[in-house]
């Protein structure tokens, strides 16, 4: 039966056979390709077909996607976010095998490969579930586009360095004026991500809050504030000023004064496979900050 958090974002533990698998490479590490054609060919060998490509947007795996049991990241947490937000609303998860730096939202190291891929394709694994948030940029001129983001949408100076002004309104009432290098507003899951680097508290993926974290504000508290997923957040960028709206740092649209991001909660959830148990999380931060056990 589906778990449901605090907002109502399900969380099924289904179990399912595995049978057509997409392994996304990177297109800047070389040794992704070897370790591809490696993986593919032991999911033969188990009954599981393959496709393998560095595009998402464009292809045979593009092409496959909605037809996939599973989609194989083989990179960093930028890989896993790209092939999040593509299959962001469907049935496929996303099973992420890091490469990176750090991997918060990676399931497996490359040498824990081939251990899991009968459960892969037994279907022994939980989908863990991710809210995602949505942005909608209105011009000045009222022109609408609109985003979906796994981490964060952020509202920053561009090119210029200077502040900007950015003035904060929660579910229709005036919170605060920025005059900062940015604002950010950041899922649970990007928590651990951009928000994170300047100060931001770190959520737990289950809760559906969402965070609102200045980036170096100029003589104002530097405290991030953390609201329901069900918040309506609009961020107003002063008449004199220009920046950039960034969705989880890989989708950028120039900003003038005036324009305003309206910020919500996405409809669409993404998918992990996850082959612990929930509490993993914590093992995960531990192992991947470093931080240090107390002494006994």
């Amino acid at each position: 039966m589906a778990e449901l958090c605090s907002d109502g974002v399900a969380a099924p533990m289904g179990a399912r056979f595995v049978r057509r698998v997409g392994i996304l490479t990177h297109p800047r590490l070389p040794e992704t390709n070897e370790i591809a054609a490696d993986l593919a060919a032991r999911l033969a060998g188990l009954g599981v077909s393959s496709e393998v490509s560095a595009q998402l947007d464009s292809g045979p795996l593009a092409e496959q996607l909605l037809t996939l049991d599973c989609l194989v990241t083989l990179g960093g947490d930028g890989t896993i976010v790209r092939a999040a937000r593509a299959v962001a609303g469907t049935a496929v998860p996303v099973l992420g095998i890091n490469l990176g730096q750090l991997g918060f939202l990676a399931e497996l190291q490359p040498s824990e490969i081939a251990g899991r891929l009968e459960a892969l394709a037994r279907g022994e694994f939980r989908i863990e579930e991710r809210g995602l948030l949505r942005a909608t940029l209105t011009t000045a001129g009222g022109e609408r586009s609109t985003f979906d983001a796994l981490n964060d949408a952020v509202v920053a100076r561009g090119e210029r360095v200077r502040v900007i002004a950015v003035a904060v309104s929660i579910d229709g009432q005036p919170f605060t004026t920025y005059r900062a290098d940015g604002v950010i507003v950041a899922t649970a899951t990007g928590s651990t991500a951009y928000s994170l680097s300047v100060g931001g508290p770190i959520l737990a993926p289950s809760l559906c809050g969402l965070i609102i974290v200045p980036v170096a504000p100029h003589l104002m508290p530097t405290r991030a504030l953390v609201v329901p997923g069900s918040t309506a957040i609009r961020l107003l960028l002063g008449a004199e000023y220009q920046a950039v709206l960034s969705i989880d740092g890989q989708v950028d649209r120039a900003l003038a004064g005036g324009d305003v991001v309206s910020i919500t909660q996405s409809p669409k959830h993404a998918g992990f496979v996850r082959f612990g148990p929930p509490a993993d999380f914590y093992g995960t931060l531990f192992r991947r900050l470093r931080w240090a056990a107390p002494r006994q």
